[in-house]
């Protein structure tokens, strides 16, 4: 099965390894410090990462079956969305991770264009290409690796966005992360598509940003 369908697996793989290609190019720069400091590695990355693999997305994989739209129930959705934000915040505290206080903002960063930038990116572009990868293109290619098996594919996912988010040491949030995850899998499963995935992913992204608003001005 798998040598059948070989060239599928490696258009698939190909987003996969553009992404992470543009996401670890910088650490091979010698100025890459200078980069992170001025705030401009992260807009840079994302702005990339969004203008090479969403056209290959819409090239590609639009049309193929489960890559596409799907479609939308509200009672699926806010189900997911509520266990996606017991994981954020419930699974700390279950863990027993401290506050971290080194991610508070403060009330000038409110007129800082790069922030903002950098928070409409988070929210709104970054689930874009993240959800066409991992719950789309590496999801895919797992399913075919794993002859089929749902949960093997979905726990090899799972795990590779985890440990992309290489700003994350602490292995409970690695698990954390992996949590939900296997959640957004389902989103994709059930719904036959990335579209709840990706809104769901932006409305945890948005979520996350106004409650370390709330809590950093107050």
């Amino acid at each position: 099965m798998i040598k059948k369908n070989i060239h599928l697996i490696i258009i698939n793989i190909l987003p996969v390894l553009l992404m992470f290609g543009i996401t670890f190019y910088p650490y091979l720069l010698p100025n890459r410090n200078q980069l992170y400091q001025a705030g401009l590695a992260i807009p840079v990355l994302c702005v990339l990462e969004f203008i090479f693999i969403t056209p290959i997305y819409f090239y590609f994989f639009k049309n193929r079956k489960n890559m596409g739209v799907g479609f939308i129930n509200s009672k699926l959705f806010f189900i997911f969305l509520a266990v996606i934000i017991f994981c954020q915040y419930a699974g700390p505290v279950i863990m027993g991770m401290g506050e971290n206080k080194e991610l508070m903002w403060n009330r000038e960063l409110l007129t800082d264009p790069i922030f903002l930038s950098t928070i409409f990116l988070m929210v709104f572009i970054v689930p874009i290409y993240e959800e066409i990868v991992f719950r789309g293109c590496l999801f895919d290619v797992l399913l075919q690796c794993f002859r089929g098996r749902i949960y093997l594919a979905s726990i090899a996912t799972s795990i590779t966005f985890a440990f992309f988010h290489t700003q994350f040491t602490d292995i409970r949030a690695l698990i954390i992360l992996g949590a939900i995850s296997s959640v957004l899998v389902c989103a994709r499963i059930f719904s036959k598509g990335l579209l709840m995935p990706i809104l769901l992913h932006i409305s945890m992204n948005g979520i996350v940003m106004v409650v370390k608003m709330i809590i950093s001005f107050n």
